[in-house]
Order: structure tokens, then C-alpha cells, then sequence
């Protein structure tokens, strides 16, 4: 529910950062390590400040359904786990100068990154016995902080495909746990910034 909160803040005051003429906005697959691996979509949007440095928000929300098999061969029976994860992060992101340039266009297509967010992240996870009727769950709240690197292939004037690998770090259960975290999408900028010709101020 608090994730659901965050992105529906985020869209309310998307209008508003349109405005400024200097607002990316991305979305796409997200896959996290741990609790059996969770798959899911990514959404966020970035406001830039300088033609290499913006800030940058993102939420995730993954999922995963596994099942226990061991114990289908006992009379325990079938035991399914479901985790549901969600995330909302924000911090800056710093690009570098562009990578595998058309010398002769003075053009570049890749952009590579670094990035370092902070934020909340909710876990609801539960088991469920179906033979025997019996099911437990648990949720919980936690700060997270991630830290990681990409890169953006330029394919139009305002279109690139994203692809990043993070170090992301979870404190469920007043304990921590370390996940990475893999982001595949597209990216759409509105104003300046020109996939085409490069980053412009």
C-alpha cells in the first residue's frame, strides 16, 4: 500500500515537473535477487539539472510464486510461497561523456552512468499449505539504499534504450539483506537532452 502511495504521488506531480522542459521519464523489466528471485516493471522519471547530472526517481514492484516440491512426496503436500516487493527510490544519477561516437556526425550513442538512490521498500511474503487449509503471511516497512551503474543507447532524437545493474541493500526485520538488481527499458527525455546528438546543456 505505501508503494502504491509513492507512485501515485510521483504521477500527480508528474505534470508538474513537465513544466520544466528538462524531465525523462523510463519504464521496463526489474528482476531482484533473493526471497527465490522476484520479477516485476520498473517506472520512474528523472529531472535534470545540468547536462549530466539529474535526480532521479524509480519503482519497482516484483513478484514471485514458487513451489516447495520436496514436500509434495510426504503428507505435508504441496507448501507455495509468494513474495510480493516494492520500492521507492530516489537520488542523483551522473552521466559520462558519450561512448562508440560517429566521428564523422560527431554523434554518440552510449551513454554510461553511475547512480545512488535512497528510499522505502515493503516486502509482503506468506506460505500456504492448500492440503491442509493453512496459510501465514508477513509483511514489513524498511529504509533502502542502492548504489549502481548503466548506460543509454541513444536510438531516436529523444529515445534510448536503458539497461543498469545495482547493489541494492534492504533492512526487513531490523536486519540486512543485499539483492541486485537488474533494470531492462526505454527511455523517453522531454526538452533539451537529444539522444540523436548527443547530451545538450
Amino acid at each position: 500500500m505505501k508503494g502504491l502511495c509513492i507512485l501515485l504521488l510521483w504521477l500527480l506531480t508528474l505534470p508538474l515537473l513537465a513544466s520544466a522542459q528538462n524531465l525523462e521519464v523510463n519504464g521496463g523489466w526489474a528482476h531482484l535477487s533473493g526471497d527465490n528471485g522476484v520479477d516485476g516493471f520498473d517506472v520512474g522519471g528523472a529531472l535534470w539539472f545540468t547536462r549530466r547530472v539529474s535526480i532521479a526517481f524509480d519503482y519497482d514492484s516484483a513478484w514471485d510464486t514458487s513451489q516447495l516440491g520436496v514436500f509434495e512426496l510426504t503428507h505435508t503436500g504441496a507448501i507455495i510461497s509468494k513474495t510480493h516487493l516494492q520500492e521507492g527510490l530516489i537520488g542523483p544519477r551522473i552521466f559520462f561523456p558519450g561512448l562508440l561516437r560517429n566521428k564523422e556526425k560527431h554523434i554518440a550513442h552510449l551513454f554510461p552512468f553511475a547512480e545512488a538512490q535512497f528510499g522505502v521498500s515493503h516486502i509482503n511474503s506468506s506460505l500456504n499449505q492448500p492440503t491442509a487449509n493453512l496459510s501465514q503471511s508477513a509483511s514489513d516497512n524498511a529504509f533502502s539504499w542502492l548504489v549502481g551503474a548503466g548506460a543509454d543507447y541513444g536510438i531516436a532524437s529523444h529515445w534510448a534504450a536503458r539497461a543498469k545493474l545495482d547493489f541494492l541493500r534492504t533492512h526487513f526485520a531490523d536486519t540486512g539483506q543485499s539483492r541486485a538488481r537488474l533494470v531492462l527499458g526505454v527511455v523517453y527525455t522531454i526538452g533539451k537532452r537529444n539522444y540523436a546528438a548527443g547530451p545538450q546543456p
